[in-house]
């Protein structure tokens, strides 16, 4: 269904440049679809692009940040249930490993 649902916008939209900025950005800023829970939720899929779409002409700084912080972005990147060393030391005395993924993408 979100292969319908941008196929629809991106052929019949009047801002077609933007349009092909954000498909453009979207091959730079990738999701790996079998990395997120809930792959067939489009809404999820739209609102990540809605944000592409909106900064193509913006800063990429202001892309960067709202990516991070979009729900998809968080769970691809595995942040969402990621606890720090010392949240886990703290209530548990165990030593724990910091999860580097969203830092080493």
């Amino acid at each position: 269904q979100k292969h319908v649902v941008w196929t629809e916008v991106n052929l019949k939209s009047n801002d077609q440049l933007r349009q092909r900025v954000a498909w453009a950005l979207s091959q730079i800023l990738t999701l790996v679809p079998g990395n997120i829970n809930g792959a067939e939720r489009t809404e999820m899929y739209t609102y990540y692009y809605d944000i592409l779409v909106r900064h193509a002409f913006g800063n990429y700084r202001d892309i960067l940040g709202e990516v991070s912080f979009s729900p998809l972005m968080a769970e691809h990147l595995s942040y969402l249930k990621s606890k720090s060393h010392s949240y886990v030391f703290s209530n548990s005395n165990m030593v724990s490993r910091a999860d580097e993924n969203y830092a080493r993408e």
